[in-house]
């Protein structure tokens, strides 16, 4: 029954009237945005910025998206910087409002990043999860082009791991942690096909 329930969702959204249509006149899309990341995950990590890439399906008003996203972050009082990159999963929903240039959208995203250090001696064993919620406008520019502008708001989870010297210095275990986060993005799609 738990499976039921979101193919009947889909399957109805997937009937919905053609004035619905989703994000790109075109099925499939390929994006690529800036990001700025507010918030961090662990003690001393900064704001970032960073890219992203990601091909998004678009049978109606709503939409799924696969994508791998990379951010940089400056590491307080230390020479590494962070880096924060793997891939993400977000469904969207576009929101008809009456206008063939201007759609608001509602999303959600689901990320599981690796955590890395660039410039210095440190090395993280460790999974990062991010859940973020939020929406945007799309512009359409033609018929194959449309602008993203949006932001979510979110939750990050640092798991276990462990923290180690490259040089051999030695190793300190690091427990979980959690924190919230604020992501915006900028970015443009291109339609693919018909």
């Amino acid at each position: 029954m738990h499976l039921v329930r979101p193919f009947l969702i889909l399957t109805i959204l997937g009937t919905l009237p053609h004035e619905l249509e989703g994000q790109s006149a075109q099925p499939i899309s390929l994006q690529v945005s800036g990001l700025g990341v507010f918030g961090s995950a662990f003690t001393g990590m900064r704001h970032g910025l960073g890219v992203e890439a990601q091909v998004r399906y678009t049978p109606s008003a709503f939409s799924v998206v696969a994508g791998f996203e990379y951010t940089n972050h400056d590491f307080e009082n230390r020479p590494e910087d962070i880096r924060l990159y793997g891939g993400f999963v977000e469904p969207r929903y576009r929101i008809h409002a009456g206008s063939n240039v201007v759609a608001p959208y509602v999303s959600a995203r689901f990320s599981i990043l690796k955590v890395g250090f660039s410039g210095g001696d440190l090395d993280l064993t460790s999974s990062f999860i991010q859940l973020n919620g939020g929406g945007g406008l799309l512009f359409r520019l033609n018929s194959r082009l449309n602008l993203d502008v949006g932001a979510t708001f979110g939750y990050n989870r640092l798991g276990d791991g462990t923290l180690s010297s490259k040089s051999g210095a030695g190793s300190v275990p690091v427990e979980s942690s959690s924190s919230s986060n604020v992501v915006i993005r900028l970015g443009m799609a291109i339609g693919l096909g018909g």
